[in-house]
């Protein structure tokens, strides 16, 4: 019996291995199981690619089946999650036709349905022909399948996938490519002196495809820490009332929840045998190709509240996503906190692209020789023509060219290979040409090889490369944190709410005095940002100084930003220099000099930005203002000047987007509101700039959705415009006069 116990034992074991391995946890290089690593193949290998045509997922599932020894069905299935846009953030398969829904629906069958490539799922495939990886046996030897994919985009860090195995469980979440670009990009920059919460400067937390609001952001740091951990999310929700109807409206869900199964069953089972009478309605209505509201409609009664209680506490509205890092290193199942994660990702990319650069060096080497040979026989061209000529065969000929023309094996076998035709059409010129040109680019290859820095430019610039094709990657999820009181942390999340930018720091609404509240706000206030805590705020002074936490040392602050981790800080000075550096450069634990300034001049203006970000630029002695990409300056040292934008001085500056709304009032307190669309994209700089009418403009823009907006006049007391009371118009109509009903009396 004991000898039976061992060989089950022993049996059991290579099972559980066998499935953690080769089904159920993912590859550390691309976050892939073996089967969607096969779906991607056969499309790859189908030239089933983003500009071409796509075709029946019937036809190609049963292409994978020459690699997998699963049925069908299972491949369509693992087919369609890699298209569905609320189960992946960033999808890898573009399908056409019926692929499920957020609802809980299926897909259609695979013979109504078509797929290809998407962009992002041809990055995992690219350079796959150019040897960069390893290839195994298919499952019945008849043919090779790569053991991971080159994975030029981080589907490690951006794709959510999870997997059970025998006694061992992984659940990896997504997170937001341009935050994970920026973190790659520092670890590279600081590898040896990095850390989980230095990289959480720019990861500050998953991004679901399906949005919501993590709700005990607290945690993130003990999760990337760890590898391992729970999230507790929440959706985004409105609550309207028309006539005397009171409804709900959900913005986004909890990832992994189906509305159907989730939500309306739930809710329908509260009503019908539970007894709530609350609930009126429910109906979901698409507002865009991946937005959709849920709409819960309350009966009269009811108390909105103890509604949001219920659908909290007994539907899925309120749900908890496990973070578990566990990937497959080396062939065994590892937990990997954020640093390894990101540190893996690099460390393989940098192989694959120095393996690459080893293929092309020996080609490249190849063809160096071979022009080497062909110099030395143009030299005499007749004689290598008369050995060719009076050979008995090859192997005489290509014995007798090595001694004649001090040849080795290649060489020989080029020039033989070699039809008449070219041969006499060889000038020594140009192949001398050809040998320098080939001596270059062995040196280059040759540089990337030895050199992990070159490599690691090579991956910053594929990142850049991605990005473009992503082009705007907003984050989708919010992230709440509870705030510490009494050294006791609350369970409660906390929103964003105002703070004060005074002359002298940073200071909280509700950290007021009760004086100073009635006088409205403190009288040196610069500037009003929504932020939730002051270690999110930066705050500058015109010496050209920033400040962490929003404090200083004795000197007047000018304004300040909040911190959101972009990749870049672009600042301003009166003169007309504008200046864009890394991110990556400022500690942002302490005060730091962002740039050596004249005397004469000053810092106006300063904030983070992206590359797909534009700045606005207003000059009053002109009346112009320029609209620059962030993209077309060029990146210069933290300390520098930076470059001149074509203004002699400017006024004010924003970073703002198409969508953005800007309020304008001029001297005559006229005041409207602008799209920043109405602003043309990509000037350049030394233009005149784009005229605008009013004189002395104050343009500034609505953060955080905010409905209301603070001005500090010259004279008296600051205040706020409601946006809802200013109308929309274009840059160049006039304003519509200020009056009482538009200010907001915030006591």
């Amino acid at each position: 019996m004991s000898n039976l116990d061992e060989r089950t034992k022993k049996g059991f074991l290579v099972y559980a291995n066998s499935v953690i391995k080769s089904r159920a946890i993912p590859s550390v290089e691309d976050n892939l199981k073996p089967i969607h690593r096969k779906i991607l193949y056969t499309l790859w290998e189908d030239k089933v690619y983003p500009d071409k045509p796509t075709k029946k997922c019937a036809t190609e599932a049963g292409r994978v089946l020459a690699y997998s020894p699963h049925g069908d069905a299972s491949v369509y299935g693992a087919l369609v999650r890699l298209s569905q846009w609320w189960k992946l953030r960033y999808p890898l398969i573009e399908m056409q036709g019926n692929n499920g829904n957020i609802l809980g629906d299926g897909a259609a069958a695979s013979r109504y349905t078509e797929c290809r490539l998407s962009p992002l799922g041809m990055l995992m495939l690219e350079d796959l022909n150019k040897d960069a990886v390893d290839f195994k046996p298919n499952y019945d030897e008849t043919t090779v399948e790569p053991i991971t994919l080159p994975s030029k985009f981080p589907f490690l860090l951006c794709g959510n996938n999870s997997g059970i195995a025998v006694g061992l469980s992984s659940d990896l979440v997504s997170h937001n490519f341009t935050e994970v670009a920026s973190a790659i990009k520092w670890y590279m920059a600081h590898k040896n002196e990095c850390s989980v919460a230095d990289l959480m400067q720019f990861i500050k937390g998953p991004d679901f495809p399906t949005g919501g609001i993590i709700t005990n952001g607290e945690e993130l740091l003990n999760i990337y820490t760890t590898g391992r951990g729970t999230l507790q999310i929440r959706p985004h929700y409105d609550i309207t009332k028309k006539g005397t109807e009171t409804a709900i409206i959900f913005h986004d869900l909890p990832y992994g929840v189906e509305i159907d199964s989730g939500i309306k069953e739930p809710l329908k089972k509260l009503v019908i045998e539970e007894g709530y009478e609350e609930f009126k309605d429910i109906d979901v209505r698409k507002v865009g190709p991946h937005n959709f509201d849920i709409i819960i409609t309350l009966n009269r009664s009811a108390d909105v509240k103890k509604c949001l209680e219920i659908l909290f506490n007994k539907t899925r509205l309120a749900d908890s996503v496990k973070v578990n890092q566990t990937v497959i290193v080396n062939g065994e199942p590892r937990l990997l906190n954020l640093k390894d994660l990101i540190a893996a990702w690099v460390n393989y990319r940098s192989r694959i692209i120095a393996r690459i650069a080893h293929n092309d060096y020996d080609k490249t080497n190849h063809k160096l020789t071979v022009t080497l040979g062909l110099q030395k026989c143009l030299s005499d061209i007749d004689k290598l023509i008369n050995i060719v000529r009076n050979a008995e065969n090859r192997a005489a000929a290509h014995k007798e060219l090595k001694v004649a023309f001090t040849l080795n094996d290649k060489q020989a076998d080029a020039v033989l290979d070699m039809k008449l035709s070219r041969l006499s059409r060889l000038d020594l010129a140009e192949l001398n040409a050809d040998e320098k040109e080939l001596e270059e680019t062995l040196a280059k290859l040759k540089d990337i090889i030895d050199n992990e820095e070159t490599r690691y430019h090579i991956i910053s610039d594929q990142l850049d490369e991605i990005k473009k094709i992503l082009g705007k990657d907003e984050r989708l999820t919010e992230i709440h944190y509870a705030r510490p009181t009494a050294g006791v942390v609350s369970d409660k999340p906390i929103i964003k709410k105002e703070w004060f930018i005074t002359s002298d720091g940073v200071v909280g609404a509700d950290e007021l005095s009760a004086s100073a509240k009635t006088k409205f706000v403190p009288s040196n206030l610069k500037q009003v940002v929504f932020a939730y805590q002051p270690e999110d705020i930066i705050t500058y002074d015109a010496n050209g100084f920033i400040y962490a936490a929003g404090k200083n040392d004795d000197a007047e602050l000018m304004s300040g930003f909040v911190r959101a981790g972009k990749s870049k800080i672009v600042t301003v000075t009166a003169n007309g220099n504008i200046k864009v550096s890394a991110a990556s450069e400022y500690k942002f634990n302490k005060a730091e000099r962002v740039m050596r300034l004249k005397e004469d001049d000053a810092l106006i203006f300063a904030d983070e930005c992206n590359d797909d970000d534009t700045i606005l630029i207003y000059c009053a002695e002109t009346e112009k203002v320029l609209r620059l990409n962030i993209s077309d300056l060029p990146i210069a040292s933290k300390l520098t000047l930076g470059v001149k934008t074509g203004f002699a001085s400017v006024s004010s500056a924003a970073i703002i987007s198409d969508n953005d709304l800007l309020l304008s009032v001029n001297d005559k307190w006229q005041a409207k509101l602008v799209y920043g669309k109405d602003f043309n994209r990509g000037d350049q700089r030394g233009n005149k700039g784009q005229s605008v009418p009013e004189d002395n403009i104050r343009l500034i823009k609505f953060d955080d959705g905010r409905d209301s907006i603070y001005l500090m006049p010259k004279m008296g007391t600051p205040f706020a415009i409601n946006r809802n009371k200013v109308s929309i118009k274009g840059k160049m109509s006039t304003g519509a006069a200020l009056s009482t009903r538009m200010l907001i009396d915030v006591k």
